[in-house]
């Protein structure tokens, strides 16, 4: 019964509201349609005039940017007023006519509604003064929660509008102030100078790179001197001080950092400086006193602000060791131990340049490449290399030039190489796993990793192309296989495709014999050690060595010897220079027991690996064929027999 009772009362309560709003508040908005009151277009608007209750405050268009121009003189947030500029777009004010009580005209009306003048009102103004201002009065609330009264300067007709418009205009200047600390994108920046108590840094920008001018001359890194300079110019503003005529007050007047900013186009430089911490009893929230010449007064920022003065100039230099990119590359020549090789693009491939050219180990030729076009130095070791010798850049153990080439001239150059980089290698640094380098056109000298260095090959050999033999398997029509410890084997292809045994007794393993013709007749190098050393590689007395013979009656040889530190093994291939490594995978095919019931042969266990690396000495390479001019050429070396 009680339910019941108080359900008739919310209705009966709910009945007298619409009673008088309907019949004693006539003045409410009703449901009219009537057109939108304020249509505005935001791109005509030049000038705008918000008056509340802590004053006024006049905003201007300049190129686009809205500026507040009074109380102070400072740039809008542009979030703000555009979303200011949207909210009245949107309004959906609908005309009601607001029938004055009896005794009473419109006029009294407005001033009873406070729509007179308005507690609150808006002045849009387009440019030149080519259409009359539109304004806009906030007045009372209605009493219909979330409305408010409205009309337009000159009319007498009240509207109701939602009261997200009073809100936004209700803002202190404060509010409207742009709250990034400084109106300027990166990439406008063209010079910067940062001056803290550790001294003075200077980088221009040209060409789209960065170079530092002062303390010393050295490429800059773009990507940290584009994040200082984000990093002094983005901090949002938490406050503004609007008595800050003393300085010292904020620790500004001999700041902490000063950072200039100088600004494509020739406009006037902006300056920031940063003062003293704001005392605060919020810890978790730390702010820092900073000064922006192209604004009034001072600001509070974030504390973090403050880590621009612990930059040092080796913060900004560009590690890279040389500052090129791999796909304008076009040769490279290697010199070292009285060697010299150039190898170039070949489309996809590469060469070396001699006489004939030949083709070279394009995998490695690559990765040389992109290796040193993005190795950074591990340190910055000298920043004017006065005394070269002892660093070993006098007379370095290799150097590496990158060229550029063009095989028809202009009227600026002519045909042929344009060196774009040469770089110096020298002596390992101490005890470290680095070693010094240098490029031949800066003074500094860094240190560098040596695995950069492994890969640096001034032995013509190590550059020969990997393919060792490029045959058909079907081709090869004769085998014959030695292995240690074991009789040899002499295998021929009969007429039926299956493999028989030249002489002796047993029963051919198929599957084993063409597991090894396959794996021979595309045989390929992991890569080249150089120069043979028999004694050392197992290759005076090889533990597998296979001869073959193709169809057109050409024969070849391949020697298998002992294994290396790397689980690789050493091998000679008949008609070139110098040993091959081979991989375990192909190995195991020379390995696998031809004939049924044979053992596969024991492993040549590696030498044991050298705990202290040798320093980068390039082997005199044996001499293959004739030099190109330019070139060194190398001495022979025998191979064993």
């Amino acid at each position: 019964m009680k339910k019941f009772r108080s359900t008739i009362i919310l209705i009966l309560l709910g009945l007298a509201l619409w009673v008088y709003l309907e019949v004693f508040d006539p003045r409410i908005a009703g449901t009219d349609d009537a057109p939108q009151v304020v249509a505005i277009d935001r791109g005509t608007i030049a000038a705008l005039t918000i008056q509340n209750g802590e004053g006024t405050m006049e905003f201007s268009r300049t190129n686009g940017a809205w500026f507040i121009e009074s109380p102070v003189k400072d740039r809008a947030d542009e979030e703000s007023l555009v979303k200011l500029f949207t909210t009245i777009e949107g309004l959906d004010m609908n005309l009601r006519k607001v029938p004055a009580p009896k005794g009473k005209d419109i006029k009294e009306l407005h001033k009873e509604l406070g729509v007179a003048k308005g507690d609150v009102s808006l002045k849009l103004s387009a440019p030149d003064g080519g259409q009359k201002p539109l304004e806009l009065l906030i007045g009372k609330e209605t009493a219909v929660e979330g409305k408010v009264y409205a009309r337009i300067s000159g009319a007498d007709a009240i509207y109701t509008l939602p009261t997200e418009i009073l809100k936004q205009l209700s803002k202190g200047v404060k509010d409207w102030r742009d709250r990034k600390l400084a109106a300027i994108s990166v990439g406008e920046v063209n010079k910067v100078i940062l001056k803290t108590a550790k001294g003075e840094i200077e980088a221009e920008r040209k060409s789209g790179n960065w170079s530092l001018v002062r303390p010393l001359r050295a490429r800059g890194d773009n990507q940290r001197i584009n994040d200082l300079i984000a990093n002094a110019a983005s901090p949002r503003i938490e406050d503004f001080i609007t008595d800050s005529k003393d300085l010292s007050t904020f620790g500004l007047t001999e700041p902490r950092v000063t950072i200039v900013l100088h600004i494509e186009g020739g406009k006037e430089p902006l300056t920031i400086q940063v003062g003293g911490n704001k005392k605060s009893a919020d810890d978790a929230k730390p702010l820092t006193y900073v000064k922006v010449s192209t604004r009034e007064g001072v600001v509070t920022a974030p504390a973090a602000i403050e880590s621009l003065a612990l930059t040092l100039p080796n913060d900004l230099r560009d590690a890279s060791l040389i500052r090129v990119q791999a796909d304008i590359v076009d040769r490279i020549t290697l010199e070292g131990g009285g060697a010299k090789i150039i190898i170039g693009r070949d489309g996809e491939s590469w060469k070396r340049k001699s006489k004939p050219e030949e083709p070279v180990n394009s995998i490695a030729a690559k990765k040389l490449l992109d290796d040193l076009t993005t190795a950074k130095s591990v340190r910055f070791v000298e920043d004017v290399g006065s005394d070269l010798k002892k660093c070993g850049l006098d007379q370095p153990t290799a150097t590496v030039t990158l060229s550029s080439y063009s095989t028809e001239g202009t009227p600026e150059t002519t045909p042929g190489d344009k060196p774009i980089a040469r770089l110096l290698i020298g002596n390992p640094d101490g005890n470290t796993d680095t070693v010094f380098a240098k490029l031949d056109d800066e003074p500094y000298i860094v240190a560098v990793s040596k695995l950069l260095t492994e890969n640096i090959w001034t032995d013509p050999l190590q550059w020969q192309e990997l393919r060792l033999y490029d045959n058909l398997p079907a081709d090869i029509v004769h085998l014959e296989v030695t292995k240690t410890e074991q009789p040899a084997i002499t295998l021929d292809l009969g007429q039926d495709k299956l493999w028989k045994l030249a002489k002796g007794d047993g029963t051919v393993n198929q599957i084993a014999v063409q597991s090894l013709i396959n794996t021979l007749a595309t045989l390929r190098a992991v890569r080249w050690a150089g120069a043979t050393k028999a004694a050392e590689q197992g290759l005076e007395k090889p533990a597998i060595t296979v001869t073959f013979t193709l169809a057109d009656k050409k024969t070849g040889k391949l020697r298998i010897g002992s294994m290396n530190s790397d689980r690789l093994r050493h091998a000679l291939i008949e008609g070139k220079t110098g040993t091959a490594l081979l991989n375990r995978p192909d190995v195991s095919a020379f390995e696998a027991p031809l004939i049924e019931g044979q053992k596969p042969p024991t492993d040549t266990p590696a030498p044991p690996t050298n705990p202290s690396p040798e320093p980068l000495k390039p082997a005199a390479p044996p001499k293959t064929q004739e030099a190109p001019a330019g070139e060194t050429k190398p001495a022979p070396e025998p191979s064993p027999k």
